[in-house]
């Protein structure tokens, strides 16, 4: 059994026109991207370099052929129709600390691009506030037990800050043996045994004790557990 116990502690804000700058370049520390089942699949890794908490981490992500021409990519909706020049995505995490990382995921069905797929470019950018308010999330009693080529994750999430966590969550992530991101799983928590009634809001000091499995195709090798809450109020 591995036992590993993570504590990260998140600033929320009241409102973006209060709290958040101009948009910031993020740095992106890993990614990869691959065309596999009909599907390009790109994930990786942001981390907050700034001395401050960022938030809507976005990630720009350019198609390019094997000869390096641009391709373009299907708009999302119907009601959107045409073709963007650039796919986009966001952090898994709203707020990110500084000094600490979040994962992100992007994967788009290869008949959404318009051509045959070779590479691609990535950008991350997001929103530098001013300030931190006092939200904040941490995990403990952590247990990430491999079962087969899966993993059962069990742990607390505690609201630890002085206003409630709205929307709290578990994100799962899963690592090749080189250390990149392979997989990223969002699990809401739901109250009771209805997995249609998700717990909208913990209060402060509020915990809750969750247990899942996270289903891998065989490649994870290293699991990580990052707490989640909402940015948006």
């Amino acid at each position: 059994m591995q036992k590993t116990i993570f504590f990260v502690t998140f600033s929320l804000f009241t409102t973006i026109c209060v709290f958040a700058q101009t948009e910031r370049e993020v740095t992106i520390t890993q990614w990869s991207a691959k065309e596999e089942e009909g599907y390009i699949k790109v994930y990786g890794e942001v981390k907050n370099t700034y001395p401050n908490a960022l938030g809507f981490v976005k990630i720009e992500i350019e198609y390019y052929d094997k000869a390096g021409k641009p391709l373009g990519v299907d708009r999302f909706t119907a009601r959107d129709a045409g073709t963007m020049a650039k796919d986009e995505t966001s952090a898994e995490l709203d707020v990110i600390l500084p000094g600490e990382i979040s994962p992100f995921q992007r994967i788009r069905d290869v008949n959404k691009i318009k051509g045959q797929f070779g590479s691609c470019k990535i950008k991350a950018t997001g929103l530098l506030f001013k300030e931190n308010v006092p939200i904040a999330a941490s995990l403990s009693d952590l247990s990430i037990t491999p079962q087969g080529k899966n993993f059962v994750v069990k742990g607390t999430y505690k609201a630890t800050g002085k206003e409630a966590c709205k929307n709290p969550a578990i994100i799962i992530t899963g690592y090749d043996k080189a250390g990149k991101v392979v997989q990223v799983n969002k699990y809401n928590f739901t109250v009771g045994t209805d997995k249609y009634n998700f717990v909208k809001s913990l209060a402060v000091g509020e915990s809750y004790n969750f247990s899942t499995n996270f289903n891998t195709s065989g490649n994870v090798s290293q699991v990580k557990v990052f707490p989640f809450f909402s940015g948006y109020f």
